[in-house]
């Protein structure tokens, strides 16, 4: 019996580091109270590359798109801005204009935060849905949820 659960062990932590391994993608979230902002950054695998909001709809690859779940008591101001520029390049794997980002993307959404009377806001969730290329193949699009705590 010990040596199934060992086996069972060993396959699921080696299917759980394949499958970050093809990720190729680190997240951070954070909140920053003084500028009352979402920080989302990510930190992106060498060689590899993700797909600006500026990369449009219908050019082929998906880019950056960032959920904020409605909650009462937050409001989004604006959209969620990309801070840093992004590389613009003619893919011929999509045959189109792209927008990309390697080694790092970083990206901010302003809130204001109206706590609604006897309720303390903890936490706001959301997700990234992404892709991250290299010159040779495309991962499948991945949706990375997240909880931010509001301090």
């Amino acid at each position: 019996m010990l040596k199934y659960f060992a086996l069972l062990h060993c396959l699921l932590y080696f299917g759980i580091s394949q499958l970050h391994a093809q990720n190729h993608l680190t997240w951070n979230f954070s909140y920053d109270k003084s500028s009352e902002k979402i920080i989302i950054k990510g930190t992106i695998d060498k060689g590899w590359h993700l797909y600006s909001q500026k990369t449009p709809a219908n050019a082929g690859p998906i880019p950056v798109s960032i959920s904020i779940a409605k909650q009462k008591g937050i409001k989004l101001i604006g959209k969620c801005e990309e801070k840093l520029e992004p590389h613009e390049i003619f893919d011929v794997n999509f045959d189109s204009q792209v927008y990309l980002f390697e080694n790092t993307y970083l990206a901010e959404q302003k809130i204001k935060i109206k706590k609604p009377k006897n309720q303390q806001l903890k936490q706001l969730n959301g997700s990234v849905l992404y892709m991250v290329c290299d010159d040779a193949r495309c991962m499948p699009p991945i949706e990375v949820p997240f909880t931010i705590q509001l301090k």
